[in-house]
């Protein structure tokens, strides 16, 4: 049987991609028995060699002979020698692909390299051409070996994602386009280490349309998305939408971990954590019972699995997506507390950043505060002018300021705090109304307030601002931290 014969046998043709929509179906992969090629190379339990080779193809093209599959010798199991076309797109594109690849890896103890590694072992993804320039129906996505039962490995496998097909026809390829051409080449070195198709959208070892980064999940999939007229590798399909069947050729369950088995054949690897940073309140912050946390948190794949906060060891809080601001709980006591923020990626790998924050009994003066460079504003010791980053100091952003809070008059930028009403802040500060209307605002430097509190000097640089003239020229800006 011809290799074309082959694959019509395991797969319904008839498939088509829509130049430049979203595909309602993924093109299907598929995996060729390999037949008289003579005893295949097999392994069973932990894989002793870890790079996967991603090649593009380029300049002119990857000659493939007649042979078992195999990532030194470009052998595979057609009948005489064939050329697949280089991968059709820019260097960008390329670039983008491989930091796909390299993403979806992640989380295991492989390393994906763009440089053959031959004549050492390795598995290969040729991510290139069309499935017509080895003689395959053009419905076809990317097609891997067969051969390896369940636990085993295929040694130095080499596999086919057609990324031609991605782009439905264009001379360019879109985020849509690189995110399948990147899970195709996640599928297709898989089926080379026993893993069958799945129904879970998230999961690369599926057929389901599904819209953003797949990811290896963690959890026990059904098997399927595969099923044509009922069947699938001589197996009967029935479940949800007819798409579910025992699994293959794990032939004594009707689940999979993908996850699981990738990391028995290759381990865990460390993972890039988030990158996480808690903006407000500072280090070492006097701070009232139920006070506010503002965090940033960002991950090199651009997503987030939750972010989570906890208060001296215990969760109080978890957010799915930005902004990331908690409040503590307003029970908390007296004394100092751990504030501790955590992001997690889509592996589940963690980053933190941590401080410590002080709750005491209410100031009603700066003589009330521990650090003799501390101001007392609604209760709450604060740094004062004296401290570089304190109340009053210029500032470019608020990175600059220990309150994570700078802002502008049009003139003037300097570091600010809140206040509640008139009457709360340090002398020569005013409690300015930034438009709540209820008193409550900033403390500015120099502004009257109406309480009689400021000692403002109506002879220094920049003199007492008026209510009228303050806000006709006034424009504050609520600046972001800098990330």
């Amino acid at each position: 049987m011809s290799l074309r014969l082959g694959v019509a046998a395991l797969v319904g043709l008839g498939l088509s991609v829509a130049a430049g929509a979203a595909h309602a179906e993924r093109p299907r992969s598929v995996v060729v028995p390999q037949t008289g090629v003579g005893p295949l190379d097999l392994g069973t339990g932990a894989i002793p060699y870890n790079k996967i080779y991603l090649n593009p193809c380029l300049p002119n093209g990857c000659v493939i002979s007649s042979g078992q599959s195999n990532s030194i010798t470009n052998k595979w199991p057609i009948g005489g020698t064939r050329t697949l076309t280089k991968f059709p797109y820019d260097d960008a594109t390329w670039q983008k692909v491989v930091a796909c690849v390299k993403d979806t890896f992640s989380p295991f103890n492989v390393e994906i390299v763009t440089d053959d590694p031959s004549p050492a072992n390795h598995f290969e993804i040729m991510i290139a051409g069309r499935p017509t320039d080895l003689g395959m129906s053009s419905a076809i996505g990317g097609v891997a070996p067969g051969g390896a039962q369940c636990g085993q490995y295929l040694n130095n496998a080499l596999v086919f994602d057609f990324a031609a097909v991605w782009s439905g026809g264009q001379t360019t390829c879109d985020q849509s386009c690189i995110e399948e051409t990147c899970s195709t080449a996640a599928q297709e070195i898989g089926h080379a280490w026993s893993l069958d198709h799945v129904t879970t959208a998230a999961d690369p070892m599926t057929y389901n349309p599904f819209t953003g980064r797949r990811y290896f999940q963690n959890i026990d999939a059904k098997c399927g998305s595969d099923c044509v007229n009922g069947m699938q590798y001589g197996l009967t399909c029935g479940g949800l939408n007819g798409q579910e069947r025992v699994c293959f050729p794990c032939t004594g369950s009707t689940t999979q971990n993908s996850y699981e088995l990738i990391g028995d054949f290759f381990g865990f690897g460390p993972g890039t954590p988030p990158t996480v940073k808690i903006d407000n309140p500072r280090n070492g912050a006097n701070v009232m019972a139920g006070f506010a946390v503002s965090s940033t948190a960002v991950d090199d794949s651009g997503l987030l699995a939750r972010v989570e906060l906890t208060v001296d060891g215990m969760k109080v809080g978890e957010l799915a997506k930005g902004p990331f601001v908690f409040n503590a709980p307003a029970s908390l006591g007296d004394g100092t507390h751990k504030i501790e923020v955590t992001a997690y990626d889509m592996h589940g790998t963690p980053g933190k950043a941590s401080i410590d924050v002080y709750i005491g009994p209410p100031c009603e003066a700066a003589s009330d505060c521990q650090r003799d460079s501390d101001v007392c504003i609604d209760g709450r010791c604060v740094p004062g002018p004296s401290v570089d980053g304190g109340l009053g100091q210029s500032c470019t952003t608020g990175a600059d300021c220990l309150s994570g809070r700078c802002e502008s008059d049009g003139t003037n930028s300097v570091c600010v705090e809140d206040c509640s009403a008139p009457g709360t802040c340090p002398g020569d500060f005013g409690c300015l109304d930034i438009g709540a209307g209820n008193g409550a605002g900033i403390c500015w430097p120099g502004y009257d307030d109406g309480s009689g509190g400021c000692g403002c000097d109506s002879n220094r640089p920049g003199g007492p601002v008026t209510m009228g003239l303050l806000f006709g020229v006034m424009v504050f800006t609520w600046r972001r931290r800098r990330r």
